[in-house]
């Protein structure tokens, strides 16, 4: 069964702590960790802050978990060492998988993608030393930005610990087909983030909002044999207010896909 997890990033008004019995508390099945807030960056964390946050995941029961950090590791040096600190600490929070996104293109190139492809190389190699699974969102406009460019990726580096995390907002803007990417993707897919979108705006909407038929991807999702977890994925909005309704209705489509 699909399982949904809370994030921690819209949260990072409370100590991290905290933001694991929100998110517990709201509902979630599962959480990501996410590194992009200033109190867990990757080169602030301590081994104690690291085994607190994966003491109280435990004691909360919030299955599965995972670790993100989503920043430009391919043009910014600093970024990819910390990326790299990221994945080297990931199984001491007690999950193998690691989600992660690269920047914006630049030029369009083949040099870039080259790059690209060199940069995120040394990332799997670092995930297969430390036993973790990098699962790579593409976004639009960026330099793997559609799930033409993902699965040219995944042929280019062809590695179990190099894997997809599908958000499926980024699949209905970007794909011409995103329930066909889905298959296409198929178990590649390990984690993913879900919102809804309108048409043609990169902009965050609740799931029970926008111009996605939502049902169609648990359905997709669940015919393709995806068990993980799919991270409601949302900033402009108040998290704690919203989750409890949009954790319901996302229920519901997964019982829904399931009956079929």
């Amino acid at each position: 069964m699909i399982k949904l997890s809370g994030r921690t990033q819209p949260l990072e008004h409370y100590p991290a702590l905290e933001a694991l019995d929100v998110i517990h508390r709201l509902g979630f099945d599962g959480v990501e960790v996410c590194l992009e807030t200033a109190e867990m960056a990757p080169d602030k964390l301590t081994d104690e802050m690291i085994a607190a946050v994966r003491e109280r995941i435990a004691a909360l029961g919030l299955a599965p978990h995972s670790v993100g950090y989503h920043k430009d590791y391919v043009y910014d040096d600093r970024e990819f060492d910390l990326t790299c600190r990221a994945i080297e600490v990931t199984p001491a929070f007690g999950t193998g998988l690691f989600i992660f996104s690269g920047p914006p293109k630049r030029t369009a190139d083949e040099a870039e993608w080259n790059l690209m492809i060199s940069r995120t190389a040394e990332l799997v190699n670092l995930g297969e030393k430390h036993g973790v699974i990098l699962a790579q969102e593409f976004e639009p406009g960026f330099i793997v930005g559609s799930t033409a460019e993902l699965l040219r990726l995944f042929e280019e580096l062809p590695s179990p610990y190099l894997a997809a995390n599908a958000d499926l907002g980024h699949l209905f803007l970007c794909d011409p087909d995103p329930i066909a990417s889905i298959h296409a993707i198929g178990s590649k897919i390990v984690h993913g983030h879900v919102e809804n979108m309108a048409t043609g705006v990169h902009d965050h909407e609740l799931p029970t909002e926008g111009d996605m038929d939502l049902a169609r991807y648990f359905e997709a999702l669940h015919a393709i044999g995806f068990e993980g977890a799919l991270a409601l994925d949302l900033y402009k909005h108040d998290y704690e207010a919203v989750a409890q309704e949009q954790l319901a209705y996302m229920r519901s489509l997964i019982t829904v896909s399931e009956e079929r």
